[in-house]
């Protein structure tokens, strides 16, 4: 992804004829507990998103569609955001991270779905939606990043 990166914002201004944001990928400290795994941690989250912030501490595409980025661990447990999906899909969650339009992208705790959030209604720690609030983007988080890694590809090949 780094390489990626690097390459997506080599040609940006040239494309785009402005300069790009900072689109960076920032690795997690190695062989150090950090104060996000370990709040991660005593927050119940485990999994697939554990084993991501034990490699990434944070992931920002400012540039990319319409801007991706994926909080820092302690953001994700820090930051106001809802633990409860209810509406058309009814699911425990955990924010992590949000696109450029006001949107979220939370993992859910049933299944491992990644869902993207918009349109909905926060009340308390629930995030109510209607018919299209919540949409099944992933089955998985690796899957999540995976398209990440796609949109970052086409991004930088030539058309």
């Amino acid at each position: 992804m780094c390489e990626l990166i690097s390459r997506f914002t080599q040609g940006f201004e040239s494309q785009f004829g402005y300069p790009p944001g900072e689109n960076v990928l920032v690795r997690a400290a190695s062989g150090v507990e950090s104060e996000g795994k370990a709040a991660l941690v005593a927050a119940g989250v485990s999994g697939d998103l554990l084993s991501f912030y034990e490699q990434v501490e944070q992931l920002s595409l400012p540039d990319l569609d319409s801007g991706f980025f994926i909080h820092s661990a302690v953001e994700v447990v820090n930051g106001e955001q809802p633990t409860i999906l209810a509406g058309d899909i009814s699911d425990s969650i955990v924010v992590f991270g949000s696109d450029g339009g006001g949107g979220l992208f939370a993992l859910g705790a049933a299944q491992g779905n990644v869902y993207s959030l918009s349109g909905g209604s926060l009340i308390g720690d629930t995030y109510e939606t209607g018919r299209h609030g919540a949409k099944i983007i992933s089955r998985d988080l690796w899957g999540f990043l995976e398209s990440l890694r796609g949109e970052l590809i086409n991004s930088i090949t030539p058309r």
